[in-house]
Formats: C-alpha cells, structure tokens, sequence
C-alpha cells in the first residue's frame, strides 16, 4: 500500500510506525458555522482511508478534533448575543447528524478543543522552556525565525518575514510569529481560562497538537485534512512539533482536495454552497451522495452540477439492481465462475486503492466487471453458488467504500 505524503511530494510505501495498529489525526469541524458537502468531501476521504487500512487487515486508531474554540466562534457568538457553548451546541449536533447520515463510521476520539485546555498549556510551556516563544501584547507567539524548516510541507515560495500574526489566518504567504496563547480581552467576555501566561486562550494551531500528542503520541502514522489545512494550520503543527518534542508529528501528510460547486469556489458570501440537509430533502439516497463525493480520488479536484451528478449515481442504483438480481438466482453449479469473477474483482479493487486511494479507478473496475456479470446473467449462466461468491465479493469491497 502506498500513500502521497504531501511533505515529501511523493507516494510512499505504507506500514504503521508501531506493531499492526495505524494511529490517525483527522482535522475536525469548526463549529462556528454548518458544515457543507465540499467539507463532508473530506471526511469521506477519511473514512474510507480508515475502512481500507482495517480491510488490510490494520487495527485503527483515529482521533478528531472538535474546534470549538477560535475567533470566528467567539466573535460569532458576540453578534448573536450567546454564549459559545449555545452558538455551537446545534452545530455540532448537525454535523454528527450528517456524519451518520453518509454512513461514516465514528471516530475513536472525538477531542473537543475545550475539554483540552491544560493540555496546550502544558504544551506551550514546553516550547516556551525550549526557547521557541515570544510575548507581547499580552500574547504568547511562536518564534517562527528561529525554526529554520517552517514552510517545508507548504513549499513557500516567499519567505518574507511580516512579524506577528493578528490572527489565526494570514493575508499572505510567508513567515508570521503565530500566537500560541491568546491574552484575554473584553471582545472575548467569558471565554477565558487561567494559565501561567496570564488570562486567556489558546491559538487555533496549538489546540490539535495538544490533542493529537495526548491520544496518539510526539509521532504518530498519518495527519489528514483538507488542502486549505496545509498553510498555515499543519505547518505550524509541524514546527510546534519539533519546538516541543524535536520531531516531526505524523510520518505521513494526507490532504484532500476542494470540491467546487458548478466549477467555483464554495462560498457562504455568495451563496454557492450545497449542505447535506439540502440534499436530503431532495430526496437523494444518502448512499448515492456518498458514492459522488468519493468516485474521484481524494487528491483530485471534484466539481458538483446536479446534471453530472443525476448521471453518476446511475452507476450506484445500477449496483444495487445487479446485487438484488444476483440474490435471486437459483440453480446447482460449483461456483467456480462466480469465484474467478470475485477474485478478479477483489484484486482489481484492492490494485487500485493501494495506489493511495485510487477510488475512481476501483470503480472503474468494479463497475466494468458489472457489466460483465450483468450479461451472465441475463444469460442464464450463473449458478446460486456464482451467485455468492460475487455477492461475497461486493459485501466486502462495500465495507470499504459504502455505497452499494
């Protein structure tokens, strides 16, 4: 099995860091807002990753962060005269409702940022004592000159120094002293805790290092998320890395690419966003949705029309007609066919989806292998033993990818 790592920019041979069990940091939800499918488009990538690695045969464990706290929350909260917790708590709610929904398979922890707070301090008290910090401000910012290898999994093209970051998201590429500790202001009314850096909370970046340090170790097998998550979010997970620990936090780097709506950039501003509700109340199979969002490979762009979209789920439907028809058949044999074709079909899934996911080209194979079956069929020769071997077949590539 080989995986892109984005640090290296290169596929690489995959095995778990220790013993048969592969510890995974997926990037959570920001609560502030709903999620929408070009996000969920992530979280599948996720989830199939995780049903593959325990298909090899791999015990799993993955952590997901909630962020629950950061700017956009707090100064959300503000504008709607609530408390944080109120803001988010149907947030959330939603999003596990959607997870469900597409068939997901809950993560092993489910970190929220809030519930982790003594552990960043603790966090940041060891790069501070390792000589990685600066204050000002009333802030704790990391020193990002002294760290020589920042913007490594970026590939940053400028490295412009621009001084402190006001923020948890910059105005341009480039070298920013990002804030590790937060002091408290007015602004933030009672979202605040006590530490040995004064009143105030912890920056965006420094919550999913704590979180992933506690539940899988200084290093662990893989960090996932979404494109937009590698600058600045995992670059500064990496640095806080080694300011604490002197080492790298995850050996492999896995993002995946937007989806875009009629071929543009999802935006709340312009109201091109689609969300899973919306789907559903259109009557669409969430088996259907969930085969969509992952006939591409991850790395690859994916744009969502509704025509395009009518035209692929045919393919889904089509599987589920040739599985009820394969129930049926009836007939002695010694299935020898139907064991050739399963065979064939799981070795042709599993060629694919060890080169780093390759999910449309699984399709490609299985769907072709469909046909083929389809046809026996209608020929009248396949037995009931044919018959359950190819059913054996799909039941098992579907723990994977969900979708017939």
């Amino acid at each position: 099995m080989r995986l892109y790592d984005t640090l290296s920019r290169r596929k690489r041979d995959f095995r778990p860091l220790k013993g048969n069990t592969v510890r995974i940091y997926t990037c959570g939800p920001s609560v502030y807002s709903y999620s929408h499918i070009g996000n969920f488009r992530t979280y599948l990538f996720e989830d199939v990753l995780v049903r593959y690695l325990r298909f090899k045969g791999y015990g799993v464990k993955r952590v997901m962060n909630i962020t629950d706290v950061e700017d956009k929350a707090i100064i959300a909260a503000r504008k709607e005269g609530v408390t944080l917790a109120a803001l988010q708590k149907d947030k959330i709610r939603r999003f596990f409702a959607d997870f469900d929904y597409l068939g997901m398979l809950r993560p092993d922890v489910v970190a929220k940022a809030s519930g982790h707070v003594p552990d960043m301090i603790g966090l940041v008290t060891r790069i501070c004592r390792n000589g990685y910090c600066l204050k000002g401000d009333g802030n704790v910012y990391f020193n990002v000159r002294k760290f020589r290898r920042y913007g490594r999994l970026a590939r940053l093209a400028k490295r412009a120094y621009f001084g402190r970051a006001k923020g948890d998201d910059y105005v341009k590429e480039g070298l920013w002293d990002f804030i590790l500790w937060k002091g408290w202001t007015r602004g933030d009314g009672g979202v605040k805790w006590h530490s040995p850096f004064g009143d105030g909370r912890p920056g965006w970046h420094i919550e999913c290092s704590a979180m992933s340090m506690r539940y899988l170790g200084e290093t662990f097998d893989i960090h996932c998320g979404g494109t937009d998550n590698i600058f600045p979010h995992h670059e500064n997970e990496i640095a806080q890395g080694y300011a604490a620990a002197g080492r790298l936090p995850a050996r492999f780097w896995l993002h995946a690419k937007h989806l875009t709506v009629n071929r543009k950039k999802m935006s709340k501003r312009t109201g091109n966003v689609l969300y899973v509700v919306q789907l559903a109340k259109e009557e669409i199979h969430p088996k259907c949705l969930r085969f969509y969002l992952i006939s591409e490979r991850y790395r690859h762009p994916l744009d969502f029309t509704w025509a395009w979209f009518m035209q692929e789920t045919c393919h889904c439907e089509h599987a589920e007609k040739l599985l009820a028809a394969l129930h049926k058949v009836k007939g002695p044999g010694d299935g020898r066919r139907g064991q050739a074709i399963a065979r064939r079909m799981l070795d042709g899934f599993e060629g694919a989806m060890d080169d780093d996911l390759n999910t449309k080209l699984a399709f490609k194979r299985i769907f072709t292998i469909f046909r083929n079956v389809d046809a026996l069929l209608k020929a009248g020769k396949l037995t009931a033993n044919d018959a359950n071997a190819i059913i054996a077949a799909m039941k098992k590539i579907n723990s994977v990818l969900g979708v017939f």
